[in-house]
């Protein structure tokens, strides 16, 4: 076994961590953690992939990062092409050419056939050869200070460029200039990131780059420190269908209050947060800000879309005891026909819901996404269907 995979597993044993639970606390998967511990370099991405996730290993584990990095690569160790020999050129012998039917004849067909292959060849190159791609900026792994990145490089000019940023993923998108260059900027999370720059050309054909990039935020006091927000959830351009979306992050401790859509959500003592919001079908917005007790401000916005197929009908009881009874596409629905007292909630899936209540001012309705009230006064029998549209 390696001494390096020794080293990292003697480690995690000594600080009592599990492998499942390292993998949740550094975002790395399970299968790689076990490959670096038992020496398993094959199982493993490659060399740009494996060091950024030796480095979050080694911090995470409070091991030197670099002292690992050389281990790995001491480890892995480079193999030297042989010297090729080559056998002494030795003198053509000319021959006077004497032009006849039986020389030319062969040579016009051999010249057809020489034609022929070049244009096969031309063809395969042009729609089997991936399309070239050069990173220019950065030109290899990188450590930086700020938070926003501009990545540079040359490609296809009729190419489409993709840029995408783990954790995450975040995907930022760009055409080439005329000349094939491009720079497209991204943001950066505190630590280690993963960068893959992909190429498509008109044929479909793919190209990747990788680079590796440490975000190193400088030290600064909570007082003076300005507000920092990470939205994890939901991911620009998402899709949700018949569900609410989740919205989930993380702050720094100078944020004193966090808002989703101008609502106020709780922030644990960690700086993680996690709501929950119900959109209507369409195209939605969702906007985070952070604040700080000096005045600090950040705010993040992320567009999604929210569609429905069913009839989703949620329930809540409030200010009052209920006899609820609903039916799901003519069919009791379980646990019903019976009083819900106040704070408690019903969700009903179904092509067409219809909810009955023995108390319509304590029973507030939401369908797909759209709050609808209270069903009626105090002490009202009502009942309202729903049907999918």
């Amino acid at each position: 076994m390696a001494r390096l995979g020794d080293a990292l597993r003697a480690q995690r044993e000594r600080k009592g961590i599990v492998l499942d639970q390292a993998a949740d606390d550094t975002r790395i998967r399970e299968k790689f953690l076990r490959a670096l511990e038992d020496g398993d370099y094959n199982a493993l991405p490659g060399a740009v992939y494996t060091k950024g996730f030796l480095r979050n290993y080694a911090e995470y584990l409070d091991l030197d990062p670099e002292e690992l990095v050389t281990l790995y690569n001491a480890e892995r160790g480079v193999q030297v092409e042989p010297l090729r020999s080559f056998e002494p050129m030795r003198p053509i012998m000319r021959r006077s050419l004497i032009l006849t039917p039986s020389v030319l004849v062969p040579a016009f067909v051999l010249a057809g056939v020489a034609i022929f292959v070049a244009y096969l060849y031309y063809q395969f190159t042009a729609f089997a050869v991936p399309p070239r791609i050069e990173v220019l900026d950065p030109p290899g792994d990188a450590i930086v200070q700020s938070g926003e990145y501009v990545v540079r490089g040359r490609t296809v000019a009729e190419g489409r460029v993709t840029v995408t940023v783990f954790p995450g993923p975040e995907k930022y998108d760009a055409r080439p200039s005329a000349d094939g260059t491009f720079a497209v900027t991204v943001q950066l999370k505190p630590g280690a990131n993963h960068l893959e720059v992909e190429v498509l050309d008109p044929a479909g054909k793919v190209s990747r780059q990788a680079r590796a990039i440490r975000y190193e935020v400088a030290q600064a006091t909570v007082e003076d420190a300005p507000p920092q927000l990470i939205v994890e959830q939901p991911s620009s351009g998402g899709t949700f269908t018949n569900a609410p979306v989740t919205v989930s992050g993380r702050v720094t401790r100078a944020v004193t209050s966090v808002l989703v859509n101008g609502s106020a959500i709780a922030v644990g003592s960690d700086g993680r947060f996690t709501v929950t919001v119900n959109f209507t079908a369409g195209p939605q917005t969702v906007r985070v800000i952070a604040r700080t007790a000096a005045g600090g401000e950040v705010q993040e916005t992320r567009s999604v879309s929210v569609a429905y197929t069913a009839a989703i009908v949620t329930v809540r009881i409030k200010g009052g005891n209920a006899w609820i009874l609903a039916t799901v596409d003519g069919s009791q629905a379980p646990n019903t026909n019976k009083i819900y007292g106040d704070g408690q909630s019903l969700t009903f899936t179904g092509k067409e819901v219809k909810v009955r209540t023995g108390n319509a001012a304590a029973t507030f309705l939401t369908y797909n996404g759209q709050d609808l009230g209270p069903m009626g006064d105090p002490g009202l029998v009502s009942e309202r269907v729903f049907v999918v549209q």
